[in-house]
């Protein structure tokens, strides 16, 4: 970030600031009173639990060269910036910095949303475009209200390209998100009945994903998956010459399909941008991540790159950490897909380990799919439906579903556990190995499932 004082006062107040500091350079923006540094831009925000207002003269004492606050705060020995709401004014400020990373010429702002695979499609794209762009990208999944502000802010501005997730839950979170990332391209990578607590059903999750279309700056592109007829109305209805990619039509402009299995987990695609067909190696196997092929071909190629740069870019790419990760284990292949769940996600992981499986033994260590709202019972049945047609040879879930998950698979053993250690001891003894997927929602902490497998099987020589 390269804001002065002077830039910050006047963005969020509309006020000229000519005091001492007026043209000190910020150095980093932050909301935690704990990691404050000498330099720092500091916005006091209130959550469920806490009130950062009452740290402030601990931040000030750290070093926090201004604050950002919705009150006075006299006897500070850095300025105050009063505002009315300290997570909007945070919204604002990431406006005016990517307005101003937009006034320089070449500079692309790409924005991604979807209901599954977003954070994973954010850093394929990243990366390759990454081979011939200076790129920013959200830190890690930070791509709500608050995340996805100060990850605009921690770009230093010298980038050629800004990729940046959203992730919403409730309706209006778009309308909120949008106008902070103005976005030059948007992809809209998928939907499925997720966050239903918030965004009611199917219908609900399309208009809400497709929304971002709404929100691009003047000129801005879209491009959006055409395999769900919900989200590709809603996206044409708001944006009539959005363009479209796909995994079942191969005449759509953008299309990719899966065509096997590499070494290590990875895949191999078969590709067809705008009529050139290619082939092109992704870190990862199994149909679902076509989408996400698709959907960087198509980006890449709406932002200039040509098909041996997109290939390359793909085949170089690294997948995010907790996002259908393989670690080998003697002979055992544990796959860490622990960030979250829902009935898309679960599914098509689930798909995908089998596939990657093969002929070996496919275990699965699952748990609870959150925010499901109503339906909920009826989701994790059908995940049980989903798990029967994998043919698992164990299965393991862990929290309140697990009954519902049971009667989904008559004729599979669904075994409960409540700790890690449970799984290990159950897998003792078998001989050979397998595939392993841990996944769950967050909440579950599945990620602590994969840990103590590994951990065992590797104490254990490969054998659980």
């Amino acid at each position: 970030m390269k804001l002065s004082l002077r830039d910050v006062v006047l963005c969020l107040n509309g006020e000229a600031y000519s005091g001492p500091d007026a043209d000190r350079e910020l150095l980093r923006v932050c909301t935690d009173s704990r990691a404050v540094a000498p330099g720092d831009l500091f916005f006091c925000l209130r959550g469920e639990r806490f009130d950062a207002h009452d740290f402030a003269q601990t931040v000030a004492q750290a070093g926090a060269a201004c604050i950002v606050a919705a009150r006075e705060l006299p006897g500070l020995p850095c300025p105050v910036v009063v505002v009315d709401d300290t997570q909007k004014a945070l919204g604002r400020l990431a406006r005016c910095w990517r307005d101003r990373f937009g006034a320089r010429e070449g500079t692309r702002v790409v924005a991604v949303t979807g209901t599954a695979g977003k954070t994973t499609l954010k850093e394929l794209l990243a990366q390759t475009l990454g081979g011939v762009l200076r790129v920013a990208k959200n830190h890690k999944n930070f791509n709500n209200q608050i995340g996805l502000p100060l990850s605009i802010l921690s770009a230093d501005g010298t980038e050629d390209a800004w990729v940046m997730e959203l992730g919403i839950s409730q309706p209006g979170d778009m309308d909120e998100l949008g106008p902070i990332i103005a976005p030059d391209l948007a992809v809209v990578l998928n939907i499925g009945p997720a966050h239903l607590q918030g965004l009611g059903d199917l219908s609900g999750v399309a208009r809400a994903k497709a929304s971002l279309l709404r929100h691009l700056a003047p000129g801005g592109r879209g491009l959006c998956c055409m395999d769900y007829p919900e989200l590709w109305t809603e996206a044409q209805a708001l944006l009539p010459d959005v363009e479209g990619f796909s995994t079942k039509n191969s005449f759509a402009k953008y299309y990719a399909r899966f065509e096997e299995t590499l070494s290590e987990g990875g895949g191999l695609y078969e590709v067809i941008m705008d009529g050139q067909a290619f082939w092109a190696e992704l870190p990862a196997c199994g149909a679902h991540f076509a989408e996400n092929a698709a959907a960087v071909v198509g980006a890449c190629h709406m932002l200039g790159l040509d098909a041996e740069r997109i290939a390359s870019g793909l085949a170089g790419a690294n997948l995010p950490d907790q996002r259908f990760c393989c670690a080998e284990s003697g002979c055992w292949r544990v796959v860490d897909d622990t960030y979250n769940a829902n009935p898309l996600s679960m599914r098509r992981s689930i798909e995908a380990a089998r596939l990657l499986a093969g002929k070996e033994r496919l275990v699965l260590v699952l748990g609870d799919m959150k925010e499901l709202g109503p339906g909920a019972m009826e989701a994790h049945r059908e995940l049980g439906a989903a798990i029967a047609a994998a043919a698992p040879d164990s299965v393991f879930f862990q929290g309140e579903y697990a009954q519902a998950v049971a009667q989904g698979a008559p004729g599979v053993a669904v075994t409960r556990v409540d700790a890690p250690g449970q799984v290990l001891e159950a897998l003792a003894g078998l001989s050979g190995g397998g595939t392993i997927l841990v996944k769950g929602s967050r909440s579950c902490r599945m990620e602590e499932h994969a840990k103590a497998l590994l951990a065992g099987l590797a104490h254990t020589g490969g054998r659980a």
